[in-house]
């Protein structure tokens, strides 16, 4: 008998990679989550087989309904939908208590055998409270709320996605090409030396090859799970991939990245510069560690779980990278 899988956010980006890759195993059957059962997302999946539900993060009981004999769940939320309307820290507010909702509704469901969480890094207590990036913090302190449910804690996965490789489409990310040094800039208000990019590539394929893997072979308890395909030890040696993978700017030292202060990325860029800006001083700060699990949890790499196979399905930043249409934006 098929198991069945919860997914939230099924026609978004986690959630609907989530969803194309449990299609391809009929060992499970999908009910994916939506607001707008009406949308012509949803009606394409549910085209495809998957049951679709609404629910609503902010109404704990309508998800104590949709996740009715779940055997799994992939939990997710979205900051950047109340970021729209308020600052950052009254978003992460709003995410945190969605992250609450799904959680409680969660430990109601007697069915349930696994709970994956997508959540993130606490920058403010990783940093020992020097930064503070809202939509890390909100994520990371569901987490918190997840450990003191010590039922809800046994089946609980929580997974770090990394950066996003279409990223690079959105606005504050794109290089500026400067014609008379023939070089594609990248403001950052952090040393790009200092600062590691740990990349996912194609978060719409990859996320949902992780989440899978996580399916078929379970890591409960808590566990913190990275999920990357390519980690580089700078931003510089990031954006010379970007170059040379969207054939920008193929030539050696056609890329640079041009460290800024804080201040002024934050008036180039009002309001997402803030958020933006300090999640970039907060790797800068942490390196290596800006994915760290929280002081004595275990952490563990997607890739350490997966199969050969499924490995050989993830998309690579290059891969990613090639595949965007870089003249909708340059």
């Amino acid at each position: 008998m098929s198991k069945l899988v919860v997914v939230v956010g099924a026609t978004g980006g986690q959630g609907g990679s989530v969803v194309s890759a449990l299609l391809q195993d009929k060992s499970f059957t999908i009910r994916g989550i939506t607001r707008n059962p009406g949308s012509e997302n949803a009606k394409k999946l549910a085209a495809q087989g998957v049951e679709i539900v609404a629910a609503d993060l902010n109404d704990e009981d309508s998800l104590v309904k949709a996740f009715a004999g779940a055997y799994a769940i992939f939990a997710v939320t979205d900051f950047f939908e109340p970021f729209k309307k308020m600052d950052g820290h009254a978003a992460a507010e709003v995410e945190y208590q969605q992250g609450v909702n799904m959680a409680t509704a969660a430990s109601k469901t007697p069915s349930l055998q696994h709970y994956i969480w997508s959540t993130l890094p606490y920058s403010h207590k990783l940093s020992h409270g020097k930064v503070t990036v809202p939509h890390f913090d909100g994520k990371a302190r569901v987490d918190e709320f997840i450990r003191k449910h010590s039922q809800l804690l046994a089946k609980t996965t929580f997974i770090y996605n990394g950066y996003f490789a279409s990223n690079m489409l959105l606005g504050i990310f794109n290089p500026t090409f400067i014609k008379s040094s023939g070089k594609y800039v990248l403001l950052n208000p952090g040393d790009p030396e200092k600062t590691p990019i740990w990349s996912i590539g194609d978060h719409c394929t990859n996320i949902g090859i992780f989440v899978h893997s996580l399916l078929i072979n379970p890591t409960k308890n808590g566990t913190y799970v990275l999920c990357s395909v390519d980690d580089f030890p700078t931003m510089t040696e990031f954006l010379a991939k970007w170059g040379a993978s969207s054939g920008l700017a193929k030539s050696p030292q056609s890329t640079m990245v041009l460290q800024i202060p804080f201040e002024q990325y934050k008036t180039l860029w009002p309001k997402i510069g803030e958020e933006i800006g300090t999640m970039m001083i907060f790797w800068e700060l942490l390196g290596n560690n800006s994915w760290a699990a929280p002081p004595g949890e275990k952490m563990v790499h997607a890739r350490k779980l997966m199969t050969e196979a499924a490995q050989k399905k993830l998309v690579t930043t290059e891969e990613t990278f090639k595949s965007l249409d870089w003249a909708s934006v340059m």
